[in-house]
């Protein structure tokens, strides 16, 4: 029997967290690719968790026989409903955050509860049956299984599954579970008594009496996850491997904390605290000045030393059986308000991810508060409370310093724009900046367009003013920036920018002039490119001679506009002779593969402009053009002709909705 309770408790875990990077993944091409995806899904997970502890909380004083039968019924109609979805019109009328978590919920809202609530549930019937202590290790053991879910799906499931694959071997696995479950129970019942409600375990000497210390543990150590996935994701594209790290080493620090066993803080923990915090401001400041490696190897340091603190602190402060469930509920309490902090209140309060280092600190100071209560000298109290303060002015200092340039920062579910006035050798630039990448820039005292990722040198401007050359031309670019391409529209051009985030339109509009000031006819339109483009194709618009892709989170191309689906709609979009330009400039990820086995799969030829800048205000960039438009080609200046076929054993597959991995193609 113990092996079946321990298999069950591992499938759980394993199917409650194998379908979280799924559906999220599912998620992107919805709603722009954005990393708020994921924390507004970790945000949904976490309150299903919170209900189903809830849920084991108010049915505690039931015997076991009836717990048994509520319990088989609402898995069993949970299961029938599983994979119900939500109309499209219907989540259109519901802000992004909450349209992901309407779409959560109605895909497996109820069968995540009930998954949820294994290990506990499993737990206080084996304390009822064996009148034995709580096997908090058992937490461990589900967590251990929520680990294994979540390391192999980026690494395997996503790279040689498509994600219908994925959710059919899902629920095949979610049917096994219900199966053995029903078997478990079965050999539990000739065990039971009914007369013996849960509630008559005699208490042992400990009764739970810290559920704001506990509250606030789980309330700090799930806001770092949240504030620590949103910093990953700033530079590095939001792709499971980048959801999958932090919640992992969340994950692994529970099953530390839940698997030794009880002693008093260890002596390490205020120095690599200290450490921590420090670090943790660092990469608040100058992250993005890092390769891709060294800022997931930083933040997965930091965020495992300080969630390890706060579990283990938990795990100090567990009751025995008879208040259990309370503690539970607790903790998925704490967790639910971390999340929620993190995807809703902090965008709606903070205009920067200041949350992150704020959590940092905090976390830091709860430390040092418990520190100074035990019976150390005076002078060492002052001496921990000095550290924290020096911390905490010195954090405030440098954030006048870095945000003093700043014209205007404005956040929302999309991301965080900046735009910041800099001088430059006596040349003063406003700047658009996402997250910590620029998205074009204007010279204040100086309309020269010679600037930028978009100067003369670059292949954009060079494809447009080759393409100008045979009259005017009806351009379509994703991603709208401070609107710099609009500068070199003509008369009786079109250009037509498809924008997701409002908050871009806003800022190109109030804070720089290349809207305005175009000579083609400027058009704008909000929502997702992709979903914009197909819209007009479905509405039989006039055809397109070129569509830009320029389109980036902070210094990400959101990978749904990357994918065979999406380049199928480009091509609908524009005439037989159209020409498509894709920007690739990224620090962390190499896009030629994946431009390449698309070239490939439409037979187009593929030219490679690669500027890389000057020392004034030229910038570095890539681009890619393809197109079989022979007199373009010609007149085209001279170019990186890409042979295509060497990039085929660097191919692990064709992107496509179903199935694209960024994992091969991280820079190292």
């Amino acid at each position: 029997m113990a092996v079946l309770f321990t298999l069950i408790i591992l499938l759980s875990a394993f199917l409650l967290f194998q379908i979280q990077p799924i559906l999220s993944k599912e998620q992107l091409s919805q709603f722009g690719g954005g990393a708020s995806v994921w924390s507004a899904g970790l945000f949904f997970f976490q309150t299903c968790v919170l209900l189903g502890y809830l849920y084991i909380h108010a049915i505690r004083h039931l015997q076991l026989q009836w717990q048994v039968a509520l319990h088989l019924t609402l898995l069993i109609m949970a299961v029938a409903v599983t994979y119900t979805n939500v109309e499209k019109n219907i989540l259109g009328m519901l802000p992004p955050i909450w349209s992901v978590v309407v779409s959560l919920a109605a895909q497996i809202g109820p069968i995540f509860i009930m998954l949820s609530t294994t290990s506990v549930l499993l737990q206080k019937w084996y304390c009822l049956i064996n009148q034995s202590p709580v096997p908090y290790h058992w937490y461990a053991l589900s967590n251990f299984g929520s680990l294994v879910a979540l390391l192999t799906f980026p690494f395997m499931f996503e790279v040689y599954f498509g994600l219908t694959t994925l959710k059919e071997f899902w629920f095949l696995a979610l049917l096994v579970f219900v199966a053995l479950f029903f078997a478990l129970t079965a050999l539990l019942i000739p065990k039971m008594s009914q007369k013996t409600p849960l509630n008559q375990i005699k208490p042992t000497s400990d009764i739970f009496n810290n559920p704001l210390r506990c509250i606030t543990l789980a309330a700090l150590s799930s806001l770092l996850l949240s504030s620590t996935t949103f910093m990953m994701n700033v530079n590095i594209p939001p792709m499971p491997l980048t959801w999958v790290m932090p919640l992992a080493i969340y994950l692994i620090t529970f099953i530390i904390a839940f698997s030794l066993a009880v002693k008093n803080r260890s002596f390490y923990t205020y120095p690599a605290l200290m450490f921590a915090t420090l670090a943790g401001i660092l990469m608040y400041f100058l992250g993005s000045k890092f390769n891709a490696v060294a800022q997931l190897s930083m933040y997965a340091i930091i965020l495992f030393i300080c969630t390890l603190s706060c579990h283990r602190a938990l795990r100090r402060i567990a009751p025995n059986q008879n208040s259990m469930t309370s503690f539970y509920v607790c903790i998925a309490f704490g967790s639910v308000l971390g999340s929620l902090t993190g995807s809703v209140l902090a965008p709606l309060t903070f205009n920067l991810p200041i949350e992150y280092p704020i959590t940092l600190i905090a976390i830091f100071s709860l430390h040092v508060y418990h520190y100074t209560q035990s019976s150390i000298s005076k002078y060492m109290k002052l001496g921990h409370i000095s550290i924290l303060i020096s911390v905490a002015c010195g954090f405030m200092l440098l954030n006048n310093t870095y945000t003093k340039l700043n014209v205007t920062t404005e956040r929302n579910f999309y991301g965080i724009l900046t735009v910041k006035d800099i001088t430059i050798n006596n040349i003063i630039e406003r700047r658009l900046i996402d997250g910590t990448t620029i998205h074009g820039y204007e010279l204040i005292e100086d309309t020269s367009p010679d600037s930028g990722y978009y100067h003369e040198n670059t292949g954009i401007v060079k494809a447009i003013e080759t393409l100008q050359v045979n009259g005017p031309i009806n351009l379509g670019i994703i991603g709208l920036g401070a609107g710099v391409l609009a500068q070199y529209g003509k008369e009786h051009d079109t250009i037509t920018f498809y924008e997701l985030n409002p908050a871009v339109f806003h800022i190109a509009k109030q804070y720089f002039s290349y809207l305005d000031n175009s000579f083609a006819d400027i058009n704008v339109k909000i929502g997702d490119g992709r979903q914009l483009v197909a819209k007009e194709i479905a509405q039989g618009a006039f055809q397109l001679d070129t569509i830009v892709i320029d389109a980036f989170t902070s210094d990400v191309i959101p990978t749904h506009l990357l994918t065979l689906e999406a380049f199928e709609l480009y091509w609908q979009r524009m005439h037989n002779n159209g020409v498509l330009i894709m920007h690739i400039s990224n620090n962390h990820i190499d896009l030629m593969p994946v431009m390449a086995s698309q070239s490939l799969r439409f037979n187009k030829s593929l030219l490679l402009f690669d500027s890389q800048g000057n020392e004034n205000s030229q910038l570095g960039s890539k681009w890619v053009i393809m197109t079989n438009n022979e007199a373009f080609l010609k007149s085209m200046p001279i170019s990186t002709h890409v042979d295509r076929y060497t990039f085929r054993n660097q191919l692990t597959t064709l992107w496509t909705d179903e199935k694209h991995s960024l994992l091969p193609y991280i820079k190292l």
